[in-house]
């Protein structure tokens, strides 16, 4: 049995299932707080730390509490940096990107009707930089921050420890947990945060039952105008289970609710919209010791050989449905959201008579190919992916074969100098995954690409990476950064060095009745759910 079909009939099975729980689920009577035209009725699966204080939290506790806050950097729908959404009107780096001049707007107030000040600033990352802060980003961020300086009421100076071009993206949503507190609460009295916290974002804060469920009032008077819900509360219950969220919203109690890929088309039928963050993570497929001669992952006909005969369409649509995934395009590292994305590049096409010429050309004579196999990032459907991934090899020729394994496993092999892939010889390939950022792209390069000494090394020639990342690191303007990174994508997109795989996104029902959602593409956590809107 092909593993396409494979997955076709899992699918269904785990449809029915569903359905059978759904109708069970029908005849309970799961309140969730009363029901108004004024309220909009989210189901969450986890709460993660259930915490009010961001400091205490990481990235997937902004589910929870960030309707309340604001970041001092905003980003647009499609997880970009963009002046339009944060608190922030302006940054400017140095022309040594070793500090950055960051300019609030003049129009942002606290939910109890105070000014939002560059004292916020200082105040917020002294209190996320405190010993037992446990958020995701915060090490990072003290890591390189040196020195923080206000100089008004509304500009203040943040002084690295390093020159580092993408900062800012440490301060906005899709890279960040950090949103901005008063200085006014976290100086004078933290613990407040806990009872009844004070944001400057489009939600204030009104109640909570722990572990049930937790509101919001609309905040009329937030500064972005054009983000001011229709919704009068916010209410957001935690249902961990799959069935009992699909119950509740195809009953009426509830309104959005994350679904499962299993339950998209069963979701669909029954009227309900399907919307989400979109390119929240990709994969790859990556090449270790294309460096060496000695390994077949140096030559760029092998690798063009395994691209092309990669049926990528049809192995993603085999996988998930469109709402749940799309193929990748251009060269790896670059999604939707980075800034040196380029819409005009394709996905790798599908040939497989080119590939067999490619691969006799590459000299190719029979060896093992190893497909390094694991699941990263959550992504349990991979190992099957990496099947027909193998398949499609096969078919051209190709002695392809899975390596299971997990990602403990596969960090002693790449981290040491010499690297020690002799077990994978003479093609270790691995299909691995990253989660999107706007600062990824320079990051990235590092990683995956650069001869960094915690580098992957799944770059050709590393040196020539190291000159890549010198020059974007040394690029402290963003458009003109912005146009290196295109010109890299389009540079690297003819190497085949990697093999863009697929861009995963989350995905919610939507009762028929709403419309508009603008989560933040490129991250689970900023959510939004101000932009959703009554269908006319």
């Amino acid at each position: 049995m092909s593993n396409r079909l494979l997955f076709a009939i899992v699918a269904i099975l785990v449809a029915v299932a569903a359905v059978v729980v759904i109708l069970a689920y029908t005849y309970l009577d799961v309140g969730l707080g009363p029901k108004s035209g004024g309220d909009l009725r989210v189901a969450l699966s986890s709460f993660s730390a259930e915490t009010l204080d961001p400091s205490l939290d990481n990235a997937d506790g902004l589910k929870y509490h960030s309707h309340a806050y604001d970041f001092l950097v905003g980003v647009d729908g499609e997880g970009r940096l963009d002046i339009r959404y944060g608190l922030l009107s302006k940054w400017q780096a140095s022309p040594t990107a070793d500090s950055f001049t960051l300019t609030l707007r003049n129009n942002a107030l606290w939910h109890d009707g105070e000014p939002v000040t560059a004292g916020d600033v200082r105040a917020s990352l002294d209190y996320y930089f405190r010993e037992d802060a446990t958020c995701g980003i915060c090490g990072a961020v003290k890591g390189a921050v040196a020195a923080v300086e206000v100089i008004d009421n509304e500009s203040v100076v943040i002084q690295l420890n390093a020159p580092d071009v993408v900062f800012p993206g440490l301060l906005a949503a899709v890279e960040s947990d950090l949103p901005l507190l008063p200085a006014h609460i976290v100086n004078n009295d933290p613990a407040a945060l806990q009872g009844a916290p004070v944001g400057s974002g489009p939600w204030s804060y009104a109640s909570r039952a722990q572990g049930q469920s937790v509101f919001f009032e609309k905040n009329g008077d937030y500064w972005n105008a054009g983000r001011i819900s229709p919704f009068d509360t916010l209410s957001i219950s935690l249902v961990p289970e799959e069935p009992a969220r699909i119950a509740l919203i195809e009953t009426d109690k509830i309104d959005v609710a994350p679904i499962d890929v299993a339950s998209i088309e069963q979701a669909k039928s029954n009227g309900f919209s399907i919307y989400g963050p979109k390119h929240v993570v990709s994969t790859a497929l990556r090449f270790f010791m294309s460096y060496d001669e000695d390994f077949l992952t140096s030559s760029l006909d092998f690798r063009k050989a395994l691209a092309l005969s990669t049926n990528m369409p049809e192995i993603v649509a085999a996988a998930f449905p469109s709402e749940a995934a799309s193929v990748a395009t251009g060269s790896a590292l670059f999604t939707p959201v980075s800034p040196g994305f380029v819409q005009d590049l394709p996905t790798y096409p599908y040939n497989p008579d080119e590939a067999r010429t490619l691969l006799q050309q590459s000299g190719y004579a029979g060896e093992t190919v190893d497909l390094i196999s694991l699941v990263a990032y959550g992504l349990s459907e991979m190992p099957l992916i990496n099947e027909m991934i193998v398949e499609d090899w096969q078919a051209i020729g190709i002695n392809a074969q899975v390596s299971p394994t997990e990602w403990p496993a596969v960090q002693p092999l790449f981290m040491p100098r010499p690297q020690l892939f002799d077990e994978y010889a003479p093609a270790p390939v691995l299909h691995g995954a990253q989660p999107a950022r706007p600062g990824g792209d320079v990051n990235s390069v590092r990683r995956y690409m650069s001869g960094a000494d915690t580098a992957m090394l799944t770059y050709f020639a590393p040196d020539v990476a190291d000159a890549m990342l010198n020059q974007l690191t040394s690029t402290a303007d963003d458009d003109a950064r912005k146009l290196v990174l295109q010109a890299l994508n389009r540079r690297t997109y003819g190497e085949f060095w990697a093999i863009p795989i697929l861009w995963r996104h989350h995905t919610y029902a939507l009762r028929p009745s709403l419309t508009g959602w603008q989560p933040t593409n490129g991250t689970a956590s900023d959510l939004h759910f101000e932009t959703i809107r009554r269908a006319e």
